[in-house]
Parts: structure tokens; sequence; C-alpha cells
């Protein structure tokens, strides 16, 4: 079980002193990502392809309802393109392993232990929900230049209630022949195990005094969250938080519009809209206490200090030791204060970043990075469209005097332009003269291939890795793979750095947290290469089978060999190795094609195998009526010749005729 809170009540100096020291930490890390929080936001606007609505466009859009021709201007999605080129490639990479998490003994575990352990982290993978995290992890570190995710372990319970009739009891004791309806509750043990949170940038609270990538090294490390009462409620339950504090929360005052804690939140860009808060809704509901009987949103700062309890009033230790205090958001109620308990005794969040930034502060995004770019692209096809929608319009020099310019202004096809009756008889192009059209901008187009390529050139993400064969005439099949290849490269060192930085950290805690407090034996399926040979596919997890010290196989940044290719690469093998009986004998062939079929797709092949017996039972199924021999084969037309009686019996599946 977690480690769970002092009680420690509100208003105390205690109480007041723990509250301003997370405050002022909190506050001095907002303030020094403050340039950070404006560069997320025009990233924000750069990967939803957004452009911001100026005062003409809005005017544009109102004459375009009445009829008049008036256009917008126009957002590339160049740097949305290339974070979601990235993001795929990442997640091919990280995502497609089986299992996900791969591990190695450090100090001579054995096979069965490794295996045992990945088992039960690829249940908490997929149990736990770890998958949309992960994938979102990914794509927060190209778009902002710095990923975060907090992991937790959770011991899930839920409170199942039923109305059942029950027989009635006199005295409690004697059947009086009646029954009753009441209500059952019974408690269900749900998940335990880890679990992943996505935290956004903005509510990322890191010690300023290091990189964000070296996090790990500062004092402390601070997160905002929003959870709903009931959650909260029961965290309570298991004892995260002050039942006292939760009193006061719940007796808090929520007016109808912005409540106190929203002046601690980071909304980000106009582009991204965030859920929905509880302050439009009207709590005129109140129990006899005074607090709420709504599900209010309970905002709350949550912060890890290393501190020397001594000096913090919360015991003798004079060693630092990683505390946890959870507080309200806006720092006026402590709701829990508890020692971290785990024994990786690290900050419980994993970073990436995009850049391998070794100094600075935080990293560029891929938004950031090609925002330049994206602006010059643009410009050349809102200048280029401007100017042919500037040369669709006739222009013209006109002698006002001689031709009613009224004309001149009607839209309507098939018009007239008269002349007037003192310019009767005289040449009308005299009076009027069509002025010669030229486009400047034709090239533009040409110009904004060039930008690209320059792009492309500064991610190592090629037209193929898109999947956009240029048409550039035919191209090899090798001539396609190497322009990949090349490409691939760059985003393969960006994978590794990924692993490194934050997937191998991540896996670590959540290995440490498993062996801490997995306390069940349960059954669980294997995975990997290991199941083709495993027999019925699970294995028994005790906590005893994971103990050990085992390190992350980490990700080499190569995308997966294409398994189609794989498959036809193998069946040639195949088909090859069986014309030489000497190389058959070393291999098993009967493996190499289920294998095979499972590259190509085919699933549940093991389910038509044949079981052969051993000739001793098939013996004493003859001996018992279950087996008899196989006819023997006739010539046409003539009878086959006698036989001796055959020594071994032949039988279908499972010795069964």
């Amino acid at each position: 079980m977690p480690s769970q809170t002092l009680e420690i009540k509100p208003q105390t100096p205690l109480a007041r002193r723990i509250l301003t020291s997370v405050q002022d930490r909190v506050q001095a890390s907002r303030k020094q990502y403050g340039l950070q929080r404006k560069r997320w936001r025009e990233a924000e606007r750069e990967a939803v392809a957004y452009l911001p609505e100026t005062e003409r466009d809005f005017h544009a859009q109102t004459k375009r309802r009445t009829g008049q021709p008036e256009y917008k201007t126009l957002k590339l999605p160049y740097s949305y393109g290339m974070l979601l080129a990235s993001h795929t490639y990442w997640t091919t990479v990280f995502m497609s392993r089986s299992p996900i998490n791969q591990f190695t003994g450090r100090h001579g575990e054995s096979q069965q232990q490794i295996q045992a352990l990945e088992a039960l982290i690829d249940y908490q993978v997929r149990v736990g929900d770890q998958m949309v995290p992960l994938y979102l992890w990914l794509y927060d570190a190209g778009k902002y230049g710095l990923g975060v995710v907090h992991n937790g372990w959770v011991e899930e319970q839920s409170v199942v209630a039923s109305i059942e009739e029950t027989p009635e009891l006199f005295a409690g004791v004697i059947p009086t022949g009646r029954t009753k309806k009441r209500k059952i509750s019974r408690t269900v043990r749900g998940y335990a195990g880890n679990r992943l949170t996505n935290i956004r940038p903005y509510d990322f609270f890191p010690d300023p005094r290091v990189p964000v990538r070296f996090f790990q090294k500062g004092e402390f490390c601070a997160a905002r969250h929003e959870l709903g009462l009931n959650t909260v409620m029961k965290r309570a339950e298991q004892g995260y938080y002050i039942e006292e504090a939760l009193k006061h929360v719940r007796q808090r005052e929520v007016s109808h519009g912005a409540t106190v804690d929203d002046a601690y939140r980071e909304y980000g860009s106009e582009v991204v809209q965030l859920p929905l808060d509880d302050s439009f809704f009207v709590y005129d509901k109140h129990n006899r206490d005074g607090s709420s009987i709504n599900n209010i949103l309970v905002k709350l700062v949550e912060c890890t200090i290393e501190l020397i309890p001594k000096d913090w009033g919360l015991g003798s230790g004079t060693y630092p030791e990683k505390w946890v205090f959870s507080t309200t958001a806006d720092f006026n109620v402590l709701l829990g204060a508890q020692p971290l308990g785990r024994n990786h005794d690290k900050f419980e969040y994993a970073v990436l970043e995009y850049e391998p930034e070794g100094y600075g502060l935080t990293s560029r995004g891929i938004p950031e990075i090609t925002q330049p770019i994206g602006e010059t692209l643009d410009w050349l096809v809102n200048s280029h469209l401007y100017n042919v929608r500037k040369t669709l319009n006739d222009q013209f020099i006109v002698d006002p005097s001689r031709i009613v310019a009224g004309d001149l202004n009607n839209p309507l096809p098939g018009g007239i332009i008269r002349m007037k009756p003192q310019a009767y008889g005289e040449d009308v192009r005299t009076a009027i003269t069509q002025l010669s059209q030229h486009d400047v901008t034709r090239t533009h187009l040409n110009d904004m291939s060039a930008l690209q390529a320059f792009g492309q050139r500064a991610f190592g993400i090629s037209d193929q890795i898109q999947g956009a064969i240029p048409p550039t005439g035919r191209r090899s099949a090798t001539e396609v793979r190497t322009g990949a290849g090349f490409g691939i490269n760059r985003l393969k060192t960006t994978s590794e750095f990924f692993s490194f930085m934050g997937w191998a950290p991540l896996v670590q805690m959540q290995v440490q947290n498993s062996q801490q407090y997995y306390d069940e034996e349960k059954k669980f399926r294997i995975v990997g290469d290991l199941l083709q040979g495993a027999g019925q596919g699970f294995i028994d997890v005790t906590p005893e089978d994971i103990l050990g010290f085992y390190d992350y196989v980490p990700i080499d940044g190569t995308m997966p060999i294409d398994r189609l290719a794989q498959s036809q690469l193998w069946t040639q093998l195949f088909g090859q190795i069986s014309r030489f009986p000497q190389v058959v004998q070393q291999y098993d062939m009967g493996r190499i094609f289920e294998w095979v079929g499972q590259l190509a797709g085919l699933k549940n092949m093991s389910r038509f195998k044949i079981e052969l017996q051993p000739d001793a039972l098939l013996a004493q199924q003859a001996q018992q009526g279950n087996v008899v021999p196989l006819p023997t084969q006739t010539t046409r037309g003539n009878p086959a010749p006698e036989q001796p009686p055959q020594q071994t019996l032949q039988g279908g599946p499972g010795g069964l005729p």
C-alpha cells in the first residue's frame, strides 16, 4: 500500500508554512517558464493550421454572405504535416514491438523471470490504459518540444450497490417469514498497477534552476491537476488526503462565474478548447453541514519536494527525503502531506524533449522550428492567389467625358458600355483602353517547392516517408528504399534520444513500483517471441518471480521490417533450403512454416497441428480397440497382394481414427 498522509490540521502554523513554501516554488517556476509558455501558444496555432481572423477577414466574410466576391488568406498546414509525419514514425518505432517494453537481466536473472516481468508490465500497459497517454506523450514532445507524463501506482476499488429482498428477522435472529428490500453494497477490487497521466506543459512546474531535461536533479517538481470531488473522496478513503481539509473544500462557496482557482491556470492559445469548467453550474443544493452535494471540480497542485524533515517540522530526520504535498490551486487549503515512499526515489514524472539541447531551459518543437518556412510559404501562396484574382478583373483607361462610367461597374456578363451623345461617331478605342496584365507571381509555386525541400532536409522527412512519391519519372524500388533510408536515419537519432531520455526512466519506475506493491499471484498471457514455445501461452506471476534487477532494452530507432516483404523472403528461403537434406536436418521446418504464416498475417495456425502419439500409446489404444490399421492400397483393376500384418498402428490426430 502506498504511503498515507499525515493528519495536519488546517490553518495551523505547520500547514501555513507548507502552503507558503509550495506556492513560492510553483510561482518561481511559472515565472521562469513565462517565455516558453508564449512559444507553446504559438506552436498550438501552427500545429492546427490556424490563422487568427483579422478585421478585414471578418468584413470579407460578411460581404461573401451578401454575394460580393471577397476572399480570405490561407494558412498552409506545413508544420502540421511535418509534425504528423514525425509522430507517425515515432509511434511505429516505439509501439510496434511485442511486448512494447522489453527487458534483460542485469545480474544473471533467469529467462523465466524476464518472461514473468514482461508479461506483468504488458498487462499494465494494456489493462492500465497506457497506450493513449504514450501516444500523446510523443505528440507533445514534437508539438511543444516538451512532453510530460506522470506515473503513479493505483489500487482501484469500486462499491457496487444493489436492492435485494432479504428475510426479515425479529430481534435480528428469528425469521418472521416476511422479506424486506434492502440496499446491499459490496466492495470490488479493480485494477492495481501503474497508471499514466499526461501533463500539459503549461501545468508542469519543475525546478527552474536546472534544465528541464535534468529535472530529477532539482529540489522540487510540481503539477496542476483537476479531479472530480468523487475521485478526491475515493483517494481520501485510501489515505491520500486529510479528512478535515476535505470539509473545507466542500464548504467553499462556488459562485456562478470564474472561481478563485482560475487565476492560477494557463489556458494556452485560443485554438485549444479545454474541457468545461464547473463554474458554469449553479450550486444551490447543500447538505445540512453547508457542503455542496454536487460533484464539484477540485483544482489542486501536487508538489514533490526533497527536504530535510527536521527543518520543515515533519520529523527528526536530518537526511533529505522526498515528500508529496497536495494543495488547492489557490494554495489556501493543505489537502495532504506524505512521504513519497517509492523505492525508486524519483520524481514521478518522465519528460521527452525534441532537440538534444544540453544547456537551455527547454528545447524547441517542430512548429517553432518550421515557423519561418511556414510563414514564407503562406506569403507565397497568398500573394500568388491575390495576383491571380487581380488579373481576373479587367482594368481599363477610360475617358469619362465620352462614355457612361456607370456601365463599367455592372458586374453582370454581357454588359453594354454606352457612349455619351457628344461622342457619337468617334472611334470607341480612343475612349476606353484595356490594360495588359502580367502575373509576376507565377514563379511562386516553384519557390514553394524549394522551401519545402529545405524543411524536409532540416527534419529528414522526405516525400517517401510522407507516403508521397514525387512525380519525377519512373523510380526503381531500390532508389525509393534508399531515399527513404537516408531520411529515416535522421529520425532514428531522435527516436534513440527519446528512448534513453524518457522511455527508459519511465519503464524503470514501473518495474520498481511493481516489485514494491505487486502482492498477488495472477496468470498472465505470455508476450513476445517466447510465446511461440510456451504451450498454453500463460504464466503464473508471483511477487518473488519479478525480484531482481532488470535493464530496459532501448529502441534502436529503426523502422520495423515490412512483414509482407519479410514473409516473401522467408517463403523463398523456405523453398530453397528444402532441397538440401543436410540443412533441413538442422532446422525445425514445422516452426519455420508457422512463423512464415504469422508474418503474412495468418493467426491461430497452431489449431491445425496434428498431435503425434508415441508408438507405445498407439499400441495400447489398439489393444483397447480404439485404433485400426490403415487399409492397404490397391492397383487399378487388380486386387492387392497379400501383405504381412502391419507392425505399426497408425491413427488420426490424438490417436483417434
